[in-house]
């Protein structure tokens, strides 16, 4: 339940709302008007305030019995009396409190009462994001949704990556070369991997292909897409991809790469002039459009260092370093502060010995010598200016690389933060880290971004956000509390309607896929289907997607600490919690529950004709996989 993780002092009961006029504010309004009524409902208004006036927090300190104070996005919550009040310092909590009220609502028994009392919410951490790609242009809808879903679980940022997705009127053979590089990229499943992994002697960036769907969006639309964030009072940080991932700027300009004989170069050349010209005039159309006070710089996988005649010979640490101060230092005569991956950084070597990130990688060569096949760059954290933020995506690594941001003053929050898997989250969090940002590499279908966890995450996050009574021993009740919480915002409109209710699972086992630089292959992953035939003859087909409304049973529910598995040389050791990928990807859409040593899942599917009797279900395996799909109970609920 959301109420539980707040402060909340019940009076009396509960009660719902009478019909009452929404407030002026659209974005408010979006919110209040999902809230259920009755003609005889207790409270008849909502007054949004703010700021919070002092007397309400005075009052709010002596009945919690509690010396908290303001903080930027709290909100309070006051359903004493008829005439209901949400206070706030700035809309976006103002928003948060609206949200607190429908959701204590869809929570309660009846799924219509609003508990009587006084709600007084505080974040924990400032930093609450998530990073997206841009939205298709013919799919914009699925970018609005995902920003509402934010507000609901009390999020204050969006990262969103720029790249080739957007319309650049000084360079347009940006856009027409993205599009051509990303529909060769997505000609079969396997083409961008075959690029990145399969192709070169040499480290690729990541394709990303998927951004704004392989195309691009007009200035306008984007300003709209900022619009509808800033208008929440949502931070929109722009993710331009310079130096590494510069993939969309190359294609039309190779005369800029770092390698010459890479037919799909992703690095451009730091020492070149004409670099800048190219990158400071995207950048300028980029700030143009979003008005930013934030920008991301990327800089992560950066591995052609050094490479070409104007750069070889440098040292790797200067190469990067001068880069990112020029880029800083144009953005900061603009008054524009920067952001970027962090990993380069980092001297990072793993628990295994592994090399990562600014360390210096070496390979042995079948003649005994030994070759540098990635330069170490991370002496270039001494040498960038200390107000860039650092987006820590190497936490899961090891814990002490937080340290060599916390020593420098260099401000960090974590980055590609997956809370099921996070080590030691109050004591890291306490040393210093702004808070973190769940990432989705791939287009923004809801699909997509359940296999690849990001629903998990985002809900799991936003308990350890805001829950002050946060600890890592109780985490199995989290996960329960988290999936069943899931399950029913993924699937209420269903819940509210006719449907049936299907308990299902397999002993059918597919390797994990995470999506990115790799589509989503429904055909490939459809196993089977329910046909349910109805009276008349007519059938209804329920396609079966592995990953997405079914998977295997034999599913972990337990973490243990991954470092110390040393007995499995299959699995990296990493300085953090381990976690079963394929029951993250199927939540949210689909609830788990425990039976004895096995998994099963329960799926909300709408009946179109609940007027018309139900002859037979039948279960119809189409893969050839070893296994079978096993339907435990089918319910018809009115």
């Amino acid at each position: 339940m959301l109420s539980s993780l707040h402060t909340f002092r019940v009076a009396d009961g509960d009660a719902v709302f009478a019909p009452f006029s929404q407030p002026e504010d659209p974005a408010l309004a979006a919110v209040t008007e999902q809230l259920p009524t009755a003609p005889d409902g207790f409270y008849g208004s909502i007054e949004f305030i703010r700021p919070i006036p002092e007397e309400v927090l005075s009052e709010a300190r002596s009945l919690l019995h509690t010396d908290r104070d303001r903080a930027e996005d709290s909100y309070l919550v006051d359903t004493r009396e008829s005439a209901v009040r949400v206070y706030s310092d700035g809309l976006r909590g103002l928003i948060y409190g609206a949200y607190a009220l429908l959701q204590d609502a869809r929570d309660s028994a009846d799924g219509k009462s609003v508990r009587r009392g006084l709600l007084w919410d505080l974040p924990r951490y400032p930093f609450r994001g998530l990073k997206v790609y841009m939205p298709a242009p013919d799919n914009l809808e699925s970018f609005y949704r995902t920003v509402d879903l934010l507000l609901s679980l009390r999020y204050n940022t969006v990262i969103i990556e720029v790249g080739g997705a957007m319309e650049y009127k000084k360079h347009p053979e940006i856009n027409s070369a993205w599009i051509d590089y990303c529909r060769e990229m997505a000609r079969y499943p396997d083409r961008a991997n075959e690029i990145q992994n399969k192709t070169y002697p040499w480290g690729k960036n990541s394709i990303h292909f998927e951004n704004g769907g392989g195309r691009w969006l007009t200035q306008d639309t984007v300003r709209t897409l900022v619009k509808y964030c800033k208008d929440r009072g949502m931070e929109v940080i722009p993710e331009c991809p310079t130096l590494s991932h510069s993939d969309y700027l190359l294609m039309p300009h190779p005369e800029l790469a770092e390698r010459s004989d890479d037919a799909w170069p992703d690095a451009y050349c730091p020492s070149n002039p004409d670099t800048y010209q190219l990158v400071f005039e995207v950048l300028e159309e980029v700030l143009g459009v979003f008005e930013p006070k934030i920008v991301h710089i990327g800089h992560d996988e950066y591995y052609s260092i050094g490479v070409c005649p104007r750069c070889r010979g440098k040292a790797a640490e200067n190469i990067y370093a001068d880069d990112v101060t020029k880029i800083h230092d144009w953005l900061a005569e603009r008054g524009v502060r920067t952001m970027l991956w962090a990993e380069k950084l980092l001297d990072a070597i793993g628990l295994n010995g592994e090399h990562f990130g600014g360390s210096e990688a070496r390979e042995r060569r079948p003649d005994g010598t030994v070759e540098i096949v990635r330069p170490a760059t991370w002496r270039a954290i001494d040498l960038i200016p200390r107000d860039i933020i650092a987006h820590h995506w190497y936490w899961s690594i090891a814990e002490y690389f937080d340290d060599e941001f916390v020593k420098r003053g260099i401000p960090f929050l974590y980055g590609n933060f997956g809370p099921a898997n996070f080590l030691d989250w109050n004591r890291r969090l306490a040393q210093g880290a702004a808070g973190g940002s769940p990432s989705h590499w791939s287009s923004l279908e809801d699909a997509t971004m359940q296999r690849n966890g990001v629903f998990l995450s985002l809900f799991l996050g936003r308990r350890m956000f805001w829950d002050e009574t946060w600890d890592d021993a109780r985490f199995p009740a989290y996960l329960d509390e988290v999936y069943e919480e899931m399950y029913r915002t993924a699937n209420r409109k269903t819940l509210a309607g006719p449907h049936f209710l299907i308990e299902h699972t397999a002993t059918i086992e597919r390797r994990y896929q995470y999506l990115s630089s790799v589509p989503m292959q429904t055909e490939r992953d459809t196993v089977g289907r329910y046909e349910v035939e109805y009276a008349d003859g007519e059938i209804l087909s329920i396609p079966l997607v592995y990953g997405l409304n079914i998977t295997g049973k034999k599913r972990v529910w337990e973490r243990h600490y991954q470092g110390g598995l040393y007995e499995n040389p299959g699995l990296a050791e990493r300085d953090t919690w381990s976690f079963d990928d394929k029951l993250a990807e199927v939540s949210y859409t689909t609830l788990p529950e425990r039976r004895g040593g096995d998994t099963w899942y329960k799926i909300a599917v709408p009946d179109p004709h609940p007027e018309k009797p139900v002859a037979a279900v039948r279960t119809v395996k189409t893969c050839a996989d070893e296994g079978d799909i096993l339907l435990g109970s089918f319910t018809r609920r009115a």
